[in-house]
């Protein structure tokens, strides 16, 4: 397939992309091979190839021995579990583990899981989108090849990634901070 086929693939995919919001899962329990395969089908676009695995079983554990999702009830997960997992499934790749689990902790403080995942639904399609717009006209007005595009358009939202990044370690930051200084 040539480059500029599987930009605008790409394109499409993320034009097509939704996160399932609360009102949208079902209100049934689940066991892990089931999480995992939800997980899957709605998070398509975080799997770089196929080998890569952005969920697993041992992952899902984890999150439960460090308190950040509850244990399941009888190995059975309920949709409250499906939505901590979508947003630290998505947001892994970004920011530690305990960040993740410090931003959830303080945005439910004064809502309700289901209320922060629906927002976060709505931010992540919102900011893919945004970044797409932005690919599309650095494609669109590269007058060089379309290596040249690709190039620069990797290297523009590298540093977007990065400068975000720092934004978002600042105010972890000083969550952390506010959190031991309400320690003491």
């Amino acid at each position: 397939m040539k480059k500029r086929e599987v930009i605008l693939e790409f394109e499409q995919s993320v034009k097509d992309f939704h996160l399932p919001r609360t009102s949208e899962l079902p209100d049934l329990d689940f066991y892990m091979d089931q999480v995992i395969s939800i997980m899957e089908k709605n998070l398509y676009l975080l799997s770089v190839d196929q080998n890569s695995k952005f969920i697993t079983p041992a992952m899902i554990n984890n999150y439960v021995k460090l308190g950040i999702i509850p244990p399941p009830k009888k190995k059975r997960y309920s949709k409250e579990h499906i939505c901590y997992l979508f947003i630290i499934t998505t947001l892994k790749s970004v920011i530690p583990i305990p960040a993740i689990s410090q931003i959830i902790k303080a945005q439910t403080e004064n809502r309700s899981v289901f209320e922060l995942y629906d927002i976060f639904c709505e931010a992540y399609e919102n900011m893919l989108k945004e970044a797409v717009n932005t690919s599309r006209a650095i494609i669109t007005e590269n007058r060089e090849s379309l290596e040249d595009a690709i190039s620069k358009l990797s290297m523009f939202m590298a540093i977007n990634a990065g400068t975000t990044q720092l934004i978002a370690g600042n105010g972890i930051k000083i969550l952390t901070e506010e959190k031991t200084e309400n320690e003491k």
